[in-house]
Order: structure tokens, then C-alpha cells, then sequence
């Protein structure tokens, strides 16, 4: 069997949130998916796992970006909160009720997440000793500490990653920006330089308002909500500044190398504004030092956007002129992807390459624009012309829909290729699945244990998915589709690793 990885996905978020099902008691415990039983929706994930410790050792996924993701407190303060989780996403009404009366904030959170991973006992939550091989009967898994350890390609690597900047505090709402800027900081340095934890990389926000960055708009309503007041719909508004001259402290904390303890920045759930922010303050900062290359990157270093599709758009200003509700993406102007300004604009993509830095495809439905009725239906012309209409008619709709959902896939791929224009480009994408992360999965790859099949089936149907053939893809010499989709599928995120991790 291949070798994968994934380069962002959830290990522990339901037993965080107590989605545990009869027979899942652990990380290590899994739930098979069934076609014919399981949808795809995303509260129905705690259903099935999509991305258990023994469903990754046991379908070859070596490398694996564990996101480790607190629930933010608009997800929990009031019961029409509470209310809302459950139905979006699944989460236990009573486990987010008892957090709010026992005061349990983000970063205790964090540290219980952390416990359950690693099988802690809750009462050392700040202990500095942590086990990095995990072993579960002869299944084993390593949070690789050394070079020696990420270069090992035989065992299972577990690289840890904090989603959210709202993880690293425990203070209650109401505290003042520089009082939350000193919790974040203190406890950014307690896990870096303290208990040593190997953190790869931080998402500097979500879903919700944390003062210092601004976030991108990513939590559809259910329609029913259109009739019930939500409380603390605030903590959805958008912060003023891109990035608070705070969060600038805290992003230079994190990319600091002087102490070989850099964090590098995830740039997902960034508002566009703030990316080119952030773009705009690695520029200035100059060349990446790290970089040895006979080419080193000017740009400081590596930009990182691990579960993404494009949006389409030409710039910041393009993008910033879409909407955000699901009807938008289906007028006529927008006839390609999920344009939504969480996605990438073509220019960023050009950054992006230049950092040599990598981008994780999400295998999110919503992300990659399944939601785009027109989109679909336009691509599903293609297909049936491509593979031949008497082909398509002895299709069962499933298969149907995994024709679709692939072409989807593989339009954001080769459109990522194409407006990098280089064929260093192959070498910058992923697979940035966010499998368990309450997502609603691509239909042809619902979990890990089906890497192997999606793959083979981009490579074989490599001509008929694709959609735009009039699109320079820059295949560079002596590699084939065979060779590419290796990199997509697992040595990009291998050879990045291997260059920028515990540095």
C-alpha cells in the first residue's frame, strides 16, 4: 500500500465534545463508515471516523497535522447556543452546558485535548513529561522531537497544530485586549519554551472575534435560525484592524527561530485583509534565514494555508466584493468554485509558491464550491461529453456523484497549478482533508481509508475530470499524472516537513 498523509485533520474534537458512540471510547477507537448507512451531512460525523489513530495507522497515513481546536465560547454560552451546536454540529448540549457552570475556558480546553491524545490523567494538565510514541496493542504512533523522527517513513507521525489563537487563553469575556494579549503570550512561551510541546503550526483565528485578527466569514445558519435570536452574535463581528498591533507581537513570537522553537502561521480563517497583512510583514522582514537553497525565498517564511479551496478571484479587491450567504455563489457572475473570501485569490497563490510554503486542499464539500449549484451542473455537461453520455447513463448515482465531487477536486488542484504558473507549483499542494472536523466530506473520499481508491481514480480518470484543458498545467519534465498525485497525496507534505519542522 502507498504511503499518505493529511495535513490537517481532527484526532480528539468529538471525544472533546463528548460525541463518543457505543464502541468509541478513545482516539484509538473506530466507527467504520458506511455508504449505504452514513451521510455525509456534518453533524451526522460522530455517526462514523473519519480519521481515528487506528484508521490512519491501519490505511498507511504516515504523516498526519493534528489539529488540536478548544470550542469557542459562542458555541456554548446560552442554551439557543448550545441549541445550535447540536443541530450544526452534532456537539452534546450537556458537556457544553457544564463547561460554561464550571468555568472552563479555551486554554483548559486545550491542555484536556492534549491530555486525550496522549491518554493523561486530567488532574496534570500542565505537566511537562509527555509520552511522544503512543501504543495501542501493535499499533504504534510518534509526535516526532527530532530530525531523526520526522525523517522515519515506517511509523505514523502525529505533528501538532493549535487552531485558534482563542486556545491560549483562559481568561472570561469582558477582559481588555492587552490583558488577553498577555494571557495569550505567557501561555504561547509555557507551551514553547516550558513544556516543550513541538507545535508546528497556529491558526490565528476561527470562527469568532479574538480582538487581535480579523476572521473570515465561515459559519453558514441552518434556516431555521432566521427566526430565533442567537445570542452573542458579537462575538461574530469582525475586528476593526486586520491585525492588531497585539496579534503583530504574537505572530513574531511564533516565527521567531532564534530558539528552534518556531511556530509557523497557518493563514486559514484569516480575513483576506489580514493575510495580506501578514504577507505584507513577512516582505518586509526579508529573506527566510533558514532557507540554504541556491534559491533562497525572500519572503521570511513559509505562508501555510492547510485546508483551503481557491475562490476564483483575481485579488483582495475582487474578493472582497463577494458575499458571504450560500445564495450568492449561486448567480450567474459566479459560475466556478466557492468564491467566498476564505478561499484563496489567484494573487495570494503566486505569494504563496514564492515562500515555498504549502496548501492543503480541504476535502470539505462547502470549501471546494459543491454548494455551487451552477458550478455542478455545468461540470456534470463536461463529464457526461467526457466519459461519453451511454458511459454516464450506466453510472449509479453514486458513482455519479463521485465523478463530480472529483472533478470538483481536481478543478481547484489544476487551477492552483495554473495561476502559479511554474512547475514548482506541483510542489507546494496537498491534501488538507479536515477530516473530523465536523465537515461534510467529498463523496468519493469520506474518510483516510479511502486515500488510496480517490487517488487512483484522479490518475485514472485523469482526461475525463478534467474541465478546463485550455488551462497550462506546466507538468515539468520526466514526471507523469502517476508521479504528481504521489505528491499531492504524500511526498509534498513529506519533503515539507522534513525541511521546516522543529526548526
Amino acid at each position: 500500500m502507498e504511503k499518505f498523509a493529511d495535513f490537517h485533520l481532527h484526532l480528539s474534537l468529538k471525544h472533546l465534545v463528548n460525541k463518543g458512540q457505543k464502541g468509541r471510547q478513545n482516539i484509538w477507537d473506530t466507527l467504520d463508515y458506511n455508504p449505504t448507512k452514513h451521510s455525509q451531512k456534518r453533524a451526522s460525523g460522530d455517526r462514523y471516523d473519519q480519521s481515528s489513530l487506528s484508521l490512519l495507522i491501519d490505511t498507511n497515513v504516515k504523516i498526519a497535522v493534528i489539529a488540536l481546536h478548544p470550542v469557542e465560547r459562542f458555541a456554548s454560552g446560552t442554551f439557543i447556543n448550545r441549541l445550535m451546536s447540536k443541530l450544526i454540529c452534532g456537539f452534546q448540549m450537556k458537556t457544553l452546558r457544564n463547561w460554561v457552570q464550571e468555568g472552563v475556558y479555551a486554554f483548559s480546553l486545550l491542555n484536556r485535548e492534549i491530555e486525550t491524545i496522549l491518554s493523561l490523567k486530567k488532574e496534570n494538565n500542565y505537566r511537562k513529561e509527555y509520552p511522544t510514541c503512543l501504543v495501542n496493542g501493535s499499533r504504534k504512533a510518534l509526535i516526532p522531537v527530532t530530525k531523526e523522527e520526522v525523517e522515519d517513513e515506517q511509523i505514523t507521525k502525529l505533528f501538532l497544530s493549535i487552531e485558534g489563537i482563542h486556545a491560549l487563553s483562559d481568561l472570561p469575556m469582558g477582559c481588555t485586549e492587552e490583558e488577553l494579549a498577555e494571557e495569550v503570550l505567557k501561555n504561547l512561551h509555557h507551551i514553547q519554551f516550558e513544556r516543550n510541546l513541538p507545535i508546528f503550526s497556529l491558526t490565528l483565528c476561527h470562527l469568532t472575534n479574538n480582538s487581535f485578527f480579523k476572521q473570515s466569514w465561515a459559519l453558514p445558519m441552518p434556516g431555521i435560525f432566521n427566526y430565533i435570536r442567537i445570542p452573542l452574535m458579537d462575538l461574530l463581528e469582525k475586528p476593526s484592524k486586520p491585525i492588531s498591533i497585539y496579534g503583530k507581537r504574537i505572530i513574531n513570537q511564533c516565527i521567531d527561530h532564534s530558539r528552534h522553537k518556531r511556530i509557523l502561521i497557518d493563514v486559514k480563517h484569516l480575513h483576506i485583509e489580514a493575510r495580506y497583512e501578514y504577507y505584507k510583514m513577512l516582505k518586509e522582514k526579508g529573506p527566510n534565514p533558514l532557507d540554504h537553497s541556491d534559491t533562497p525565498s525572500t519572503i521570511y517564511a513559509p505562508i501555510i494555508a492547510s485546508h483551503v479551496g481557491v475562490s476564483g478571484m483575481e485579488n483582495k479587491e475582487r474578493a472582497l466584493t463577494v458575499g458571504n450567504a450560500f445564495n450568492e455563489i449561486k448567480k450567474s457572475k459566479y459560475r466556478r468554485f466557492n468564491p467566498w473570501e476564505i478561499n484563496l485569490c489567484d494573487e495570494e497563490l503566486q505569494i504563496i509558491m514564492e515562500s515555498k510554503g504549502m496548501i492543503g486542499i480541504s476535502l470539505d464539500q462547502r470549501i471546494l464550491g459543491v454548494r455551487n449549484d451552477q458550478y455542478v451542473e455545468e461540470i456534470k455537461g463536461i463529464l457526461i461529453n467526457n466519459f461519453g453520455y451511454e458511459y454516464w447513463k450506466s453510472l449509479k448515482p453514486i458513482e455519479r456523484k463521485e465523478a463530480i465531487h472529483s472533478a470538483i477536486f481536481l478543478d481547484n488542484l489544476l487551477y492552483i497549478i495554473h495561476k502559479m504558473g511554474h512547475e514548482n507549483a506541483w510542489k507546494c499542494v496537498c491534501i488538507g482533508s479536515d477530516y473530523d472536523g465536523i465537515i461534510r466530506p467529498i463523496v468519493v473520499c469520506p474518510t483516510v481509508a479511502y486515500f488510496e481508491y480517490f487517488e487512483n481514480y484522479l490518475v485514472q480518470h485523469f482526461e475525463q475530470l478534467r474541465i478546463h484543458t485550455d488551462e497550462e498545467i506546466f507538468i515539468p519534465e520526466g514526471e507523469t499524472i502517476t508521479s504528481l498525485m504521489r505528491g499531492v497525496f504524500y511526498t509534498n507534505v513529506r519533503d515539507f516537513l522534513n525541511i521546516n519542522y522543529l526548526n
